[in-house]
């Protein structure tokens, strides 16, 4: 898969997630008797701030657990694999992108438009989100 294909499936799995805890945590709150009205309202700034900031995370996880090729492990037969170092440049780059992902996202909050989404309505974007994902990202190759 590409670059572009693997942040559209990281973003659209992070979002249905998104959706699912929505409608479990406003289901949770109606059987119990609390006020529903604060967990209905979505804003798009959270929408982006959830796909840009599962993308960065994914993307600092990878980068953390890299590891040698098959073929550069080969190379050296009598050579043990090497433990994996933190590299700590990386990760300050990564927090500081988190903060600005999340800055901008909270700056964008009184511009974007909020949506008022019943829990009902969540589960139904979360099911097309997983029913979703087989037809689009998880078809085999053709050869």
């Amino acid at each position: 898969m590409n670059k572009a294909k693997n942040y559209t499936l990281i973003a659209w799995v992070a979002l249905s997630m998104f959706f699912l805890t929505q409608a479990i945590i406003g289901w949770f709150i109606t059987f119990t008797g609390g006020d529903i009205k604060p967990f209905e309202k979505i804003s798009l700034s959270t929408l982006i701030i959830i796909a840009a900031g599962a993308i960065l995370l994914v993307e600092a996880l990878m980068n953390f657990m890299d590891r040698p090729e098959e073929g550069e492990e080969t190379q050296q037969p009598d050579h043990a694999p090497a433990k994996p170092q933190m590299n700590f440049k990386s990760i300050l780059m990564y927090v500081v992108l988190v903060v600005v992902i999340l800055v901008t996202g909270l700056a964008l909050r009184s511009v974007l438009p909020v949506f008022k989404i019943s829990p009902w309505m969540n589960l139904v974007l979360a099911a097309i989100g997983f029913i979703g994902l087989k037809p689009i990202f998880l078809r085999k190759k053709r050869s």
